[in-house]
């Protein structure tokens, strides 16, 4: 049994793209004015995306971005997902606590994806990926609830229902781009992100957005629409054409490792002993799923 160079390949850029979000956080703690709230901030970051996206298609791919017959409802369905996880996973980290929010939207994403894609494209879910995804999953209950936080004791219900929410919004990006099927990602990502954009417009209008005339605003934004959204998401749309659903959102738990990393260097935050058995569950778990044998993969 060997491991497949394209789906070895494609784990990897989603592990990378996973790597990416996980800045997102720390990048905003940072770097953004002490008055940017999370709502605008999240939809500033999409429709700069898009905006970007739209000049870059606009200028060098016309042609092959706005003539080619694309599967709209996969744009819509994953341009939905991008900007409906923005608006429902910051109100929950609100109502829950940093913790639990991070716990339900990030761990219901991969078991979310996984039965989509078993239940709407005949993927095969392996012992393999059942085990990994329990490890990480397990990873991540250990390293939000670290730090001696009394959140489960008073989770909001309202707050838990966002938060899968968020985590539903977040599968629906993947089940998106597996109908739009194996076309050029920066193409595929400039459409996505451009509808995310333009509806995640109204919120951007409608909120105080007089931060993104300071310098700090600026560059935030710009870290957060060029290194945390397209960025990660051209390698995640690459990466998955050759993975599962399931093994793709997975792995891309390496968002939270990455957040931990980003938080403990530049925060000053630190983890208990039980944080670091769960980072270590986390990492076992993505390597178990890396190294899947071609015998035991259902890649497309």
């Amino acid at each position: 049994m060997i491991i497949k160079k394209e789906t070895l390949l494609g784990a990897l850029m989603v592990i990378t793209a996973g790597a990416c979000w996980g800045m997102t956080g720390t990048v905003r703690a940072i770097i953004a004015p002490a008055e940017a709230s999370s709502l605008t901030v999240g939809s500033a970051r999409v429709f700069a995306s898009g905006s970007i996206l739209f000049l870059y298609s606009f200028f060098f791919r016309r042609k092959s971005v706005f003539h080619k017959g694309w599967n709209f409802k996969g744009i819509l369905l994953s341009a939905f997902g991008l900007t409906a996880y923005q608006f429902a996973f910051f109100p929950a980290v609100l109502l829950t606590g940093v913790g639990i929010g991070s716990l339900v939207g990030l761990g219901a994403a991969p078991i979310m994806a996984g039965f989509s894609g078993f239940l709407f494209f005949k993927e095969k879910l392996t012992p393999r990926w059942y085990t990994a995804t329990c490890l990480a999953i397990a990873g991540c209950v250990l390293l939000v609830t670290s730090g001696g936080s009394d959140e489960l004791g008073h989770a909001n219900i309202f707050g838990i229902f966002l938060a899968l929410c968020a985590g539903m919004s977040y599968a629906y990006q993947g089940i998106g781009l597996r109908i739009i099927g194996p076309r050029d990602p920066i193409e595929t990502v400039s459409w996505i992100n451009m509808f995310s954009g333009l509806m995640a417009l109204p919120c951007l209008i409608m909120g105080d957005i007089s931060w993104l005339a300071k310098p700090a605003g600026i560059f935030c934004v710009f870290m957060l629409s060029v290194v945390s959204t397209i960025l990660p998401s051209v390698l995640f749309a690459k990466g998955i054409l050759n993975l599962t659903l399931g093994k793709a959102y997975t792995l891309s738990l390496s968002e939270p490792l990455t957040a931990w990393f980003l938080s403990a260097v530049f925060l000053g935050e630190r983890l208990s002993p039980a944080g670091f058995l769960g980072v270590s569950l986390l990492l076992l778990g993505i390597i178990i799923l890396t190294l899947e044998k071609t015998s035991e993969d259902n890649s497309v």
